[in-house]
């Protein structure tokens, strides 16, 4: 499932997404960032920043898997409270 869409981070919550990757190249992160928060397309986002659209793919894969992880967390809270 897809839990990371075009310009729908803020910047904190970008920030911290990222920290639980290994994801750590500036040109990958600058690439992300502008996608994620900023909401340039995914095209234009690897183009700006100079990286491949299979390096961009992989990165947001990372990302959204970590997403879906933190998601699931947040499931998991609300029903044993």
């Amino acid at each position: 499932m897809k839990y990371l869409f075009i310009g729908s981070q803020s910047e904190q919550r970008f920030e911290l997404l990222l920290s639980l990757t290994r994801i750590n190249s500036d040109d990958v992160v600058a690439a992300l960032y502008d996608h994620l928060v900023k909401g340039a397309t995914e095209s234009s986002a690897a183009i700006i920043n100079g990286i491949s659209m299979s390096n961009f793919n992989r990165a947001l894969k990372k990302l959204n898997d970590v997403a879906e992880t933190v998601e699931r967390i947040k499931e998991i809270d609300l029903r044993t409270r």
